[in-house]
Order: C-alpha cells, then structure tokens, then sequence
C-alpha cells in the first residue's frame, strides 16, 4: 500500500475540496478515502489546522473534521516525539520550525509529502508530491 504524509494546508484544502489542491494530491486523497493508500499526519498538523482555521473565521468545523479524521481508516496520526528534534539538523534546508517537523516525519517514514511549500520543494530533503 502506497504512504503519503501531508502538510497543513494541503490536509485543509482536501477538508473544503478547494480547486487549490492540486490534481496529483486530490488523486493521492481519493485512493486513500477507496482504501488503497495511507496519509499520515504529523501532531503538528492538526495544531496548525487548529490555528488556521480559526485565523481564517472557522471555515471548518475543526472538532467535527478532527474527530472524522481520527475515526478513518485512511488517515494514521503520528505524534512528535522530543527525540524527532535531534533529526532538525538533517532538515535544516527547510527554514521553518513546524514544516522541520512534518519534514522529519516523512523522512521517518520514507515516504513522499503532499505539499504546495516551496522551501521544503527546494530543499530537496524528501519527495514532494504536488
């Protein structure tokens, strides 16, 4: 079975089914929700998903997409564990604290991120998938 892990926005944009997630990551969710493909999402995630949805006048019923989440199949949640900050070093190409985190998560997991950021594309620290 395929593995993905995902950043925030792109998890947010699948949430609202936005015209802003790209054609290759929807098709990454839509495999995932017919059972053939994994995402995980990093703690840091749901944290930023938090904020961002209330920064942004809440666009998402957060507890109620939280707890779908959290009760689907398709998604695994991965915690940061104090031991993940001795990889940063590894990630230091990716210039911001929590995209560091998700970084490290799918170098952890080797497998591909389904983000839009253009400084984790850059640093070329693991497989993005947009």
């Amino acid at each position: 079975m395929n593995e993905y892990v995902t950043d925030t926005h792109t998890l947010l944009w699948y949430l609202l089914a936005s015209p802003s997630l790209s054609v290759k990551a929807k098709s990454v969710f839509d495999r995932a929700a017919s059972g053939s493909a994994l995402i995980y999402i990093p703690s840091i995630v749901f944290a930023e998903l938090y904020f961002l949805n209330i920064k942004q006048k809440l666009i998402i019923d957060f507890d109620n997409e939280f707890q779908k989440i959290k009760q689907s199949g398709q998604f695994i949640s991965v915690p940061f564990e104090a031991d993940d900050v001795l990889e940063f070093d590894k990630n230091s190409a990716v210039k911001e604290m929590h995209d560091r985190m998700i970084v490290g998560v799918a170098r952890r997991l080797n497998a591909p991120l389904l983000t839009k950021d253009q400084n984790i594309a850059a640093s070329n620290v693991v497989t993005v998938i947009w």
